[in-house]
């Protein structure tokens, strides 16, 4: 009888020893942390007063203007809001991020705010292949919030270059900045103050861009 049984005592072990694994298995599976919960920002609607007020006369330039998506290095290019707590350490506000990535929102918002001027003829993105007269592309060197005296300050810089296509002539190029306070502390708060940034930066582009456009100066 206990030869017959061998076999069968074999055959337990062998269970038991699988039955721990799996339980070791799932019991690993619990331990796994849970993924965190994301709450997901646009940058807030333009402010329609400050577009107006950037152009001046209602002349729109008969051309087509294209709008390239703005180049940012590894840390710009993501969808994290961007916090500079000290000099030289970069952070990122836990739980909150952009619906796009910042070059392709900012993109967005200056075609956006470029049409709604009716400051040119066209305004097309850089996203297919339609034709230009004149193009601005950008370098996107800082979109995140500083720390001011312990107040935090919503910061936008661009290095911003209009080109005629055709002949790959430089007509203009210069740096802007836009800041903004932030009131409160709050991710809400911080994306109301990039918003505001934002308004700031395209009511400069736009003047700046209709007074050097090549139909802007024959215009003069």
């Amino acid at each position: 009888m206990r030869q017959a049984n061998a076999p069968a005592r074999r055959l337990s072990r062998k269970l038991r020893a699988c039955m721990s694994v799996v339980v070791l298995a799932l019991s690993g599976c619990a331990m796994l942390p849970a993924s965190e919960t994301l709450a997901f920002y646009r940058l807030p609607d333009a402010n329609g007063a400050v577009v107006d007020a950037a152009v001046p006369g209602p002349v729109r330039l008969p051309m087509v203007l294209r709008v390239a998506t703005p180049y940012g290095n590894r840390a710009v290019d993501s969808t994290r809001i961007l916090v500079v707590p000290e000099a030289d350490r970069v952070s990122a506000y836990k739980g909150a991020r952009w619906s796009d990535t910042v070059p392709v929102l900012l993109r967005d918002r200056l075609i956006q705010s470029f049409r709604d001027a009716e400051v040119f003829r066209t305004v097309v993105a850089d996203s297919g292949n339609l034709g230009a007269d004149v193009e601005l592309s950008s370098d996107l060197s800082r979109f995140h919030v500083i720390y001011r005296s312990g107040s935090p300050v919503a910061v936008v810089a661009l290095d911003a270059t209009l080109v005629e296509p055709a002949s790959s002539r430089i007509l203009a190029s210069r740096r802007f900045l836009a800041e903004r306070a932030v009131q409160g502390k709050a991710v809400p708060e911080v994306v109301q103050a990039f918003g505001l940034a934002v308004d700031e930066l395209t009511s400069q582009l736009l003047a700046w861009t209709r007074e050097h456009a090549p139909a802007g100066e024959e215009a003069h």
